[in-house]
Parts: C-alpha cells; structure tokens; sequence
C-alpha cells in the first residue's frame, strides 16, 4: 500500500501545482470561481467570468467577456467574444467532433451539446434551458441490432453535424436531432424535437417541429 502511495504522489502533486500556475496565469484578466479545473490546452481570454466548480476538458477555447456559470462541464469547444454558458451546461460526446459558438450568443441552464459531430452555432443566438440537447449522434440500431456499448462504430452509432445558423431562438426542453440546419432568423417554439431543417424567416413547433408561421421583421 505505501509503495502504491509513494507512486501516486509525485503524479498528484504535479497536478496540484499545474492547477495553481494556470489559476494564477487566468486570474490577472478574469474573474475565476472556486473549485476550477483547468486543462493544460486551456486558452481564456480577457474580462471572462467562470462560475466555480466548472470543469475545462481539452481543447476548449474561450474569447472576451465571455460568462460561464457553476458546475458546467466544457471540452472540445470554442466561444467567440461576449457569449454566455449558464450552469450546468454538458459537453459530452464520443468522436472527433467541435463545437463552435459564434459572438453574442447564449445557451440556457443544463442544456446538453454533443460533439460526437460538428455543431456549429453562429451569432445572436439563444438557446433556452432547461434541458435542450443538441444531439448529433444516435445509438438506435445499437439498440435494435443487439450492440455491445463499447462498439462506437459509426454504423451502429451514426453521427452527422448540427448547424445552427445566426439569429435564432430555441425553447427550453427542445431536441435538435442530428444532421439538422435551422436557418437563420428562426424560433423553435419550447418542448419541440426538430427532426427537420427548419427554413429561414420561420416558426417551427410541436413533436415532430411543424410549421407555425413566417417571421417579419420590423
């Protein structure tokens, strides 16, 4: 046992001081949280303010004043200046997949993004909470074909990318299901599972989304 523990420690203690180099390197320009796990790929930018308890995965990316509440976890994603994650917001995914949001844009509390797929979210856009996934994968023939969970396979989970395209609205409690394109200057009305491209200039609502009404504007 205490060679076991003579092991662990130098790995540990590495940690520890990366973790308060990469406090003290943020914290000049940015208000940090407590509790904060940082990775080492970890860029931030400037008048940013992270909630505590947040957790940074790899390949995050961060502008200005951007806002990240308490308790989110983050990884494989890059935010343009002035944009705003609320708590416990979920990056998660199996797969090489990116998510890009765009400047001045908003995703709600404990919403989930899936980056088992490209997302790509332009600017002006508010997605409400809670519990709006943007899902870009789908484990159904693993289901119906008697799949193991460990075979991520992209005939058996097949993933496409999600585009949401700039001046959009989506409700609280939607799914975006994968491969959909929702065109600018959208609303998907709350509660609605858009399994279609939604056109420009349109209100879409309901499960399955349908065609509410043309949107013009003033």
């Amino acid at each position: 046992m205490y060679s076991r523990f003579k092991k662990l420690v130098p790995g540990f203690l590495k940690s520890f001081f990366w973790q308060k180099y990469l406090r003290i390197k943020f914290s000049s320009d940015n208000r940090l949280g407590k509790r904060i796990i940082f990775s080492k790929d970890l860029i931030i930018g400037k008048n940013c303010k992270i909630g505590d308890d947040v957790i940074f995965g790899n390949s995050v990316k961060l502008g200005d004043n951007i806002s990240i509440g308490k308790d989110a976890f983050v990884e494989n994603l890059e935010v343009d200046n002035d944009s705003s994650i609320e708590s416990k917001v979920i990056c998660m995914g199996f797969g090489k997949g990116k998510i890009k949001i765009g400047q001045n844009s908003y995703i709600g509390v404990y919403n989930v993004l899936d980056w088992s797929d490209d997302i790509t979210i332009g600017n002006y856009v508010h997605i409400a909470g809670p519990a709006t996934g943007l899902w870009t994968h789908t484990s159904a023939p693993m289901c119906l074909n008697g799949i193991p969970l460990e075979n991520k396979s992209q005939k058996y989970r097949p993933t496409k990318s999600i585009v949401i395209e700039s001046n959009v609205y989506i409700g609280g409690n939607c799914t975006i299901y994968p491969g959909i394109t929702i065109g600018h200057h959208s609303i998907v009305a709350p509660n609605s599972a858009v399994n279609k491209d939604v056109a420009p200039f349109t209100t879409v609502g309901g499960v399955p989304a349908a065609f509410i009404k043309n949107i013009v504007l003033p």
